[in-house]
Formats: structure tokens, C-alpha cells, sequence
């Protein structure tokens, strides 16, 4: 019988026996990794020693993350799975039952596999080579490995089948993630420069989606736009060119499959970003009608697209919902009921780049870019009328179920309804002004709608799912208004345009301040703008000299408070920690804490006192130089922490009871009289000095160059915490070494510049237990963190209340730069 290993046993029988479903799917000799063709020859003391190894390995994985159920369940049933176990007579007994109860479970397993086997040998007498893969998929449902089917199969006869034709080359693709860093490139590209929307490279570049194949243009264009970027001033703009440039080098200037593969992925995101819209356009006139058409086809021109292209996507889309585009007849994907008024043509595929070109038909003009939306509601086309002293059009005030003269007079869509349907322009209506950001507007005519629709069962869910969409875009804007005024107010001017003005510029932009005194959208936008602007111009005049460079550092943040680039400086600065820091107690009992300032200039303080388990309790915060701490025990001084912080940055802390020399002497030269055991004091003090003892009131002073101190103290202890040392990268996975006492640290993430706190905002943080560590043989980055990235990690301290205590910051050793 081999060793007995933990390991190999959880990962081996353990797991196996969890993925089958627990006890009921394993015997006792499994369980106790007892082999069974050894069950004859085993001595009872050895089965009774493996027995006892297996048992203290069950009570230990209790509370194992993944194992702790069945690790339960098997302590409970110990004595019944074991009794017949450690006798020779009953475990013979035992192993017969357990050989025949395997022999039924494999047949069990096989049962699917000899099947599919049996049906391939009457059809082709024989196994077909090219039909092994499919009974490997068949025995992984029967829970056997390749070479368990692999076993089964050599009993038969292999039929070899001519080789396959190898598959054509794959073309080129673009990665999820590239994809994803040229639209935030762009996206942001956008909020830097005030102007036209770049939705494309190719936009970037000024030129249109069909000259995608010029090459010699495209790189003229590119040339000329490198030589404007590096006579920009250094700033986040620049940045951001110089990064579109290299992504123009590499998909666009080379030509060939890259360019297509690109022009294939603007396409797809714009078919993403028009199903839902056609979708909805076709909701209640079941086809897409002509002004509907136009407005959708400027939002695919805008996205990007030429205009062959545009028509092209928006007609494979009403192919893919079964309906046609007015003016544009054409053959639906599949067979379905058509009337007489629209004919079927030659359909193009719905996949670009492999479908027809499409020609509107005779007479179908479509409006230009930014043309007005259905009906001329909601936009700045020809076919809108002003609703101040208009007039009813043509026919309207005669047709069915009009609305009356003064909804003409408030809302401005036609009459052209079809007879006994006059609640459709209202809708259309209002799914116009949805799509122009104006929800207040749509939520008018979805008013108008109801009253119209009667008792139109059909006409009411649609109506209503329309006025749902309405209802959410209002709700959301209130949101993104409460949102903005917050993100505002503190100052958070880039959060606050990209998150929630955006939003409402584009979606909302007839919903006012839910506050009637605050300000209004376009005021608040600017003075954003404006903060940002004036934090970016203040961040590229920052000093090189640190001294300076911390104060210059907060005034950008005191202008925009979420400002990157000043946060991830701000980060990389170090406070100057408090010295000579000196407790004393009152006759009252009360401690008076004092310290040396930091040389850091507006620092705030927080005060801890160690407790006598170990742990820090904050008695308070001031910018001042001593603080008072009624609460302190009675007894001796016990020992205080000073951290000097400015924005989230905190130093290292100064123990009251830190010393680098002359403690030893302190400690034996210090007579105390009755007055001075009330009274003592000890300081740490900063400069060279010698121990004294004695005077009316007793104290005891060590003293200790910064050199000294640091050699006592090498690694700094955020709240009191020890801190993890060590941090290297091992096959994939971050290790270090746990400080004693620890058993659970926060590991912190970010992309962009190392975190500043555990509490860093733009950063990712997630815990790890001793025991997570242990199993995985270190921390996994997790895949969605870009790389190179910046890796801490904090030590946290359970409560005995339960509540996990975070360190405030990380040591000097527990950072890291990840690249892998």
C-alpha cells in the first residue's frame, strides 16, 4: 500500500469524489485510499494506521472553502464507513461488495459509450477514425477520461477515412481588448477636443469608411497628424494621440487583411448598436417606414460607416427581423406573409463584408446626416415645424381619431395614420424624441397615446412598452442629475462629465435640475470642463523639487479632486512621518500626547493607542500637536502611534515607545518616586542625547538619531499591522512571506500608478485567507487587470466581533510591479 499523502489525497479522491456527488457515489476503500486488490494481503494494524490518517485529515479540512461540506459529512459517518474496515473477515466481506458495486458503476459509465459504439459498428462495420473524437465528447458525459474511451475503442476495428481537406487560413482578427482600447482611446479623444464625433480611426484621420484601402493616403494623413501631436505640449492629449497613431501604424497603414478585419469590426458595433433601435422602430408599423429608415441611417453614418455600407447593415437587419424597409423592398431572410403594397427582391446577406450592394429604389431619397426623425418630430430635418402659432397639416384636423387642436398646437406630429389607428403618430412621436435625448418631450406624446388607444388591447402593450422605456430614462436621469451635483460639489469634475452630464447631454437633455435653485446642465458642464482643463494646465507646471512638488500636487487635486494623473504623483510622494512623539498622565489620569510636526506641510494626525491584545484603537484626529485621551486605562502609560496624512496619504506611524538607544539604560537608571510613577513620561526624541532619571517629577527620556530609529524599526506597520515582505512573482502567481499573526491580507491592484491605500478608488482589491494562499501556492492576478499593472498588498486584522479591520496603507516592502 503506497504512502499516505494529504495532498495528493484531497486533489485525487477527495475531488473525485465531490464532482461524482458525494458519499453515495464512493465506497469505504476508496474513501480511506485503501487499494482494493490489497485488501487480502493488508495486516489490521495497517489498514487501522491509514484508517487514523485519513480520520485527523477529515477533522482538519472542516473548514476547507471547498471541501468543508464533504469533509462534514464523512467525520459524521466515520464509525459505519470504518467498522468493517478493521477486521480481516469483514474487510474481505466488504471488498467483494465494493468489487461488484464498481463493476455495476463502470458498466453504468460505459453504458452510453457502448452504444454509440455498437450503432457505428452494424452502420459501418467497423469504427470510423474521424468519429473517435465524438466518442471521447460522449464518454466525458459518462464521466470517463480519453483513455478509459481510448481502452473501450482498440477492442474494435478502426476504419481509417481519406484525410480532410485542411481548413482554409483564418483571417486576421482584431482582440477583444485591442478593440476595447481603440474605443477608449477615441472616447476619450472626444472629451479632450471639443468638435465632431470621432467615432473611427479613419475619422480621426478625416476620411471616410470606402478609402479605407487608400494606403499611400492613409499614411500621409497619419505622417502629417504625428508631426501636429509632437508639437503639442506634454499632457494627456498627446498621450493619447501618439497611442491612436501606433494604432493606425499597425491596422491601417499596412494595408491588406488588417484593414478589412478592422472595417469588419466597425460594422459589427454598429449592427449592435441599430438592432435594438430597428427593433424598436418596427414595433408597430411592422416595417421599417421611411422616415424611421433615414433617421437610423445618419446614426450609422455617425457610428462610422459610408452610406452603401449604412443601408446595407440597416437592410440586413430588417431581414434578420422578418420585415422590409419602406421604399427599399427586398426579400425577407425567410418565408413570411407579405400584402400586396411591397414586392421581394434579391435579399444581400445579413454578415459584412460578403453582401450585395444595395440601390435605393426609384424615387427614395434619403435625408442627409442629422436629418429630422420620424414624422419631423425631434429633429432638425426639413420636415420639422415649429409647434409656436403652427397649423394643422394637411388632412390632419379631418382624419380618424385625430388629436385634438390643441395637442396639434403642443405636439408636432402628423396626421398620416392609417384609419382607426390614430394613436400611432403620437407613438412614433414619441420614440423619436427618445431617440433625440428629449424624455420629457416623449413622455407628452406617450400621454397623448393613451388617451388614444381606447380599448385597443394590442395598441395598449404597445404603447406601454414605449412608455416603460420613457418612464426608465426619466428615472435614470433624476439619478444622473443627483449624481452630477454630488461629483460636483466634491469636486469630482472628471467622474461627473464622463459618467452623468454625458448622460444626460445625450439622453436627457430636456430634464431640468430636480433642485429648482441648482444649476442648470450646460452651467454645470462648463465649470467642469473648466476645472479640468485648469487641473491640467496646473499638473503640467508641477515642480521637480519634492518639497514643492506635495504642495503643487494638492492644489491640483483642490481644483479636480479625481484628477489621474495628480493621484497617481500624489502617490508616489512620501509623507514625512511626526517625531518625538511623548505621553505623560495627568493626577486626573487623563494622557496628554505631544509630537514634533511633520516637516510636511497641512498634515493631519491620527492618534492610536496599542490595547493589550495587540491591537490599535484610534483616539482621534487633529492638525494639531498634542491631544488628550480621557479613556486611556489605569495603571502604566500605555504606548500611542502618531500617522501624519495629507489626501489619502498616510506616514509611517511613530511609536511613543520606539527607542534606538538608551533604552536599556532608561530602563535601569530610572528610580521612580511615588509623585513620578503618577507623572512618568517617556520620550522618543530625535536627536543625540543621554538618559536622565530623577527630579520632582520622574520621567525617562531615550534618545536616537533617525538612523538609529530606522535600523530598530526597518519596516513600517500601517495601523499597527505587520506588514508582508518578499514580494515576487513565481510561475504565474504573486508570492510573500506572511507576517506572524497574519491570516488574511488584501491584495490591491491597479493599472495606471500604484495604489495609494487600500481604499484607492481606481483600484481593484480583493482579499486572501492564509489558507486560499496555501492551496493555489500563491495569489492569481486575475486575467481582467491590464498589464503591466501595480501590485500591494495590506494586512488585516480580525475582530473578535467578526469584523475584518483593513490596514490604513502598505509597507515599504509589500509593493510590486507586475508585468506579467
Amino acid at each position: 500500500m503506497h504512502a499516505f499523502d494529504p495532498n495528493d489525497y484531497r486533489k485525487r479522491v477527495l475531488a473525485a469524489v465531490e464532482r461524482r456527488g458525494g458519499l453515495a457515489e464512493s465506497d469505504a476503500f476508496e474513501l480511506y485510499d485503501i487499494p482494493l486488490a490489497d485488501a487480502p494481503r493488508l495486516s489490521d494494524a495497517d489498514v487501522a494506521a491509514r484508517v487514523e490518517q485519513v480520520w485527523a485529515l477529515w477533522q482538519k479540512l472542516r473548514d476547507h472553502p471547498k471541501f468543508r461540506v464533504l469533509a462534514g459529512l464523512l467525520v459524521e459517518a466515520h464509525q459505519d464507513l470504518s467498522e468493517p474496515l478493521l477486521h480481516t473477515g469483514s474487510r474481505l466481506l466488504e471488498a467483494d461488495r465494493v468489487k461488484q458495486l464498481r463493476d455495476r458503476r463502470d458498466a453504468e459509465r460505459y453504458e452510453m459509450l457502448d452504444a454509440a459504439i455498437e450503432r457505428l459498428i452494424q452502420r459501418h462495420n467497423g469504427i470510423p477514425a474521424g468519429k473517435i473524437a465524438g466518442l471521447e465528447d460522449i464518454g466525458r458525459l459518462g464521466g470517463l477520461t480519453v483513455a478509459e474511451v481510448a481502452a473501450r475503442v482498440r477492442r474494435h476495428r478502426i476504419i481509417d477515412e481519406a484525410p480532410a481537406a485542411p481548413p482554409p487560413p483564418a483571417a486576421p482578427a482584431l482582440s477583444t481588448e485591442r478593440r476595447r482600447q481603440i474605443r477608449s482611446l477615441l472616447a476619450e479623444y472626444e472629451r479632450l477636443i471639443a468638435g465632431d464625433p470621432v467615432p473611427t480611426l479613419l475619422s480621426l484621420l478625416d476620411m471616410d469608411f470606402s478609402a479605407a484601402h487608400r494606403s499611400n493616403e492613409i499614411r500621409l494623413r497619419a505622417e502629417a497628424l504625428r508631426a501636429r501631436t509632437r508639437e503639442l505640449p506634454p499632457g494627456r492629449l498627446r498621450v493619447v494621440l501618439d497611442e491612436l497613431l501606433i494604432h493606425i501604424g499597425d491596422l491601417l497603414e499596412p494595408g491588406g487583411p488588417l484593414v478589412d478585419a478592422y472595417l469588419l469590426t466597425i460594422t459589427e458595433t454598429v449592427t449592435d448598436q441599430l438592432r435594438p433601435q430597428v427593433r424598436a422602430a418596427v414595433l408597430v408599423e411592422d416595417l421599417l417606414v421611411a422616415p424611421d429608415f433615414d433617421y437610423l441611417l445618419g446614426v450609422a453614418i455617425a457610428g462610422g460607416l459610408d452610406r452603401a455600407n449604412a443601408e446595407r447593415v440597416l437592410i440586413a437587419l430588417a431581414d434578420e427581423l422578418g420585415t422590409t424597409v419602406e421604399g427599399h423592398e427586398h426579400r425577407a431572410a425567410g418565408p413570411r406573409p407579405t400584402d400586396s403594397t411591397h414586392t421581394d427582391s434579391a435579399t444581400p446577406s445579413s454578415n459584412y463584408p460578403t453582401g450585395a450592394a444595395r440601390t435605393p429604389a426609384d424615387g427614395a431619397g434619403a435625408a442627409p446626416v442629422g436629418a429630422g426623425t420620424a414624422g419631423g418630430a425631434a429633429g432638425t430635418g426639413g420636415g420639422q415645424w415649429s409647434s409656436e402659432g403652427a397649423v394643422p397639416p394637411q388632412g390632419a384636423a379631418d382624419a380618424p381619431g385625430a388629436p385634438e387642436p390643441e395637442h396639434w398646437q403642443r405636439t408636432p406630429y402628423d396626421g398620416t395614420t392609417q384609419s382607426g389607428r390614430p394613436w400611432e403618430a403620437a407613438l412614433r412621436a414619441a420614440r423619436a424624441s427618445l431617440r433625440a435625448g428629449k424624455p420629457k418631450e416623449a413622455a407628452a406624446f406617450i400621454a397623448d397615446a393613451r388617451r388614444l388607444v381606447g380599448d385597443d388591447a394590442a395598441a395598449a402593450r404597445s404603447v406601454r412598452a414605449v412608455g416603460e422605456d420613457v418612464e426608465r430614462v426619466l428615472a435614470e436621469a433624476v439619478v444622473h442629475w443627483r449624481a452630477a451635483v454630488s461629483c460636483c460639489a466634491g469636486r469630482r469634475f472628471v467622474e461627473a462629465l464622463a459618467e452623468h452630464l454625458d448622460f444626460l447631454d445625450r439622453r436627457a437633455a430636456d430634464v431640468a435640475n430636480p433642485d429648482p435653485r441648482g444649476a442648470s446642465r450646460e452651467l454645470l458642464i462648463g465649470r467642469a470642463r473648466a476645472a479640468v482643463i485648469e487641473a491640467g494646465r496646473l499638473f503640467e507646471a508641477l515642480p521637480a523639487d519634492p518639497g514643492l512638488r506635495m504642495q503643487a500636487v494638492r492644489a491640483v487635486l483642490e481644483v479636480c479632486a479625481d484628477h489621474a494623473e495628480a493621484r497617481a504623483a500624489l502617490a508616489e510622494l512620501r509623507v514625512a512621518a511626526p517625531e518625538h512623539v511623548t505621553v505623560s498622565r495627568k493626577p486626573d489620569g487623563t494622557v496628554v500626547i505631544t509630537w514634533t510636526p511633520s516637516t510636511t506641510d497641512q498634515a493631519e494626525y491620527r492618534i492610536t493607542r496599542l490595547l493589550a491584545d495587540g491591537s490599535w484603537r484610534v483616539v482621534g484626529r487633529t492638525r494639531g500637536v498634542a491631544m488628550e485621551d480621557g479613556g486611556a486605562p489605569a495603571g502604566p502609560v500605555p504606548v500611542y502611534g502618531v500617522v501624519a496624512s495629507i489626501s489619502g496619504r498616510a506616514s509611517d506611524m511613530t511609536r511613543s515607545d520606539r527607542t534606538a538607544a538608551g533604552a536599556g539604560a532608561a530602563a535601569s537608571g530610572g528610580h521612580r518616586s511615588g509623585d513620578a510613577s503618577a507623572t512618568g513620561s517617556r520620550t522618543v526624541a530625535g536627536s543625540a542625547g543621554s538618559s536622565t532619571a530623577g527630579g520632582s517629577v520622574g520621567s525617562s527620556t531615550a534618545t536616537g538619531s533617525a538612523g538609529d530609529r530606522a535600523s530598530a524599526s526597518p519596516d513600517a506597520e500601517p495601523s499597527g499591522l505587520p506588514t508582508v515582505r518578499g514580494l515576487a512573482e513565481r510561475d504565474g502567481l504573486l508570492v510573500f512571506q506572511w507576517p506572524t499573526g497574519i491570516t488574511e491580507v488584501m491584495v490591491v491592484a491597479r493599472a495606471d500608478a500604484p495604489p495609494i491605500d487600500p481604499d484607492d478608488p481606481r483600484a481593484r482589491r480583493w482579499k486572501v485567507t492564509n489558507m486560499r494562499y496555501e492551496i493555489e501556492g500563491g495569489v492569481r492576478i486575475p486575467a481582467e487587470i491590464p498589464r503591466p499593472c501595480h501590485v500591494a498588498v495590506a494586512s488585516c486584522r480580525r475582530e473578535p466581533s467578526g469584523t475584518l479591520t483593513v490596514a490604513a496603507g502598505f509597507g515599504a516592502a509589500a509593493r510590486l510591479r507586475w508585468v506579467r
